[in-house]
């Protein structure tokens, strides 16, 4: 039997595409009917993170999603194992199961939920021994080969930046406004909003509007890089890269980024995709970590969202507590 995440990308990959909130309905529907506890927000993180391991696009402004074609791609710096990213259709799954009763070594990860969140898909990776062959195992698979969709997207990152002059709030919807508090990483009540800074409002609609405020201009933006917006007009440094310890690692290590920051769906898949695994979450020091990440890679990561990226040493010697 399939487990809740794989059957919700199984259903979602059949289906193809259509509205966010049909599939964000959907997903929390099997979710309560398989008796897991769900949070408030868990079915659109479903999405977001489902997302980041490539196997959903979403357009969140539009509100449309559509599944990603299924590609095969190799993990940065991984010794023999390339992942599965995209749809998987029962089609796609029994040429799976085909293949490794046949040809292929393939190897199944689980990925952790967090209490009260809806399990995602495992990851499906295959094992090779050349990468020169990889093209021919993904046609017999009916996949897209990518050498390497981490670094791939990593040089396509956009530079961070505010959208076109928007509407300040109205008279009628002033009340619901909340300011985003780069300190604390969340949003609270806003008495005013004649500052610069990141806002947050329902508009008449009840459609959730952010905008940073500039000198006398609301410009339009979304969350995620609203946030990293907020950060760089305060001055706030929120990411962290640290080299493995082994032998000839050095240059591969674990991104750490704070909470109340959250990667844009691009950098996050990025991010993901030098594992293929979901990244851990450390509550004691409120961060999210992305391990495997090339230092070149996170260095272009916080680049292209103006953050200076804090380069932290590794610990040296037994017993040295970990920064996590």
């Amino acid at each position: 039997m399939l487990s809740i995440g794989n059957l919700l990308l199984r259903w979602a990959s059949e289906l193809g595409g259509g509205k966010v909130s049909d599939l964000r309905a959907g997903v929390l529907r099997t979710a309560r009917s398989r008796g897991i506890p769900v949070r408030e927000g868990a079915d659109g993180r479903w999405l977001r993170d489902v997302s980041a391991l490539g196997h959903l696009d979403v357009d969140w402004r539009r509100g449309r999603w559509s599944a990603a074609p299924a590609v095969l791609t190799r993990v940065p710096f991984s010794d023999g194992f390339a992942v599965i990213t995209g749809r998987r259709t029962a089609l796609f799954d029994g040429l799976v199961e085909a293949a490794g009763d046949d040809w292929a070594a393939f190897f199944w990860a689980e990925n952790e939920a967090a209490e009260g969140d809806i399990p995602v898909p495992d990851t499906l990776y295959l094992q090779y021994d050349a990468a020169e062959g990889l093209p021919r195992e993904a046609e017999r698979l009916g996949c897209r080969y990518v050498p390497c969709a981490a670094t791939q997207i990593v040089s396509l990152l956009p530079e961070l930046s505010a959208g076109p002059q928007a509407a300040p709030p109205g008279g009628g919807n002033a009340h619901t406004v909340e300011r985003y508090r780069p300190q604390s990483g969340e949003y609270a009540p806003a008495e005013a909003y004649d500052e610069d800074g990141l806002y947050r409002w329902r508009s008449a609609d009840w459609v959730r509007l952010v905008q940073v405020r500039r000198g006398r201009e609301f410009l339009s933006t979304e969350h995620e890089y609203g946030v990293y917006l907020e950060h760089e007009r305060v001055g706030t440094s929120v990411m962290r890269w640290k080299a493995e310890g082994g032998s000839g690692r050095q240059r591969i290590g674990r991104l750490a980024v704070d909470w109340g920051a959250p990667l844009p769906p691009l950098h996050a898949r990025a991010a993901v995709l030098c594992t293929g695994l979901q990244p851990r979450f450390h509550k004691l020091a409120r961060t999210v970590c992305y391990d495997n990440v090339p230092l070149a890679a996170a260095e272009r990561l916080a680049r292209s969202l103006h953050q200076k990226l804090e380069i932290q040493k590794p610990a040296v010697g037994p017993g040295k507590a970990s920064d996590d």
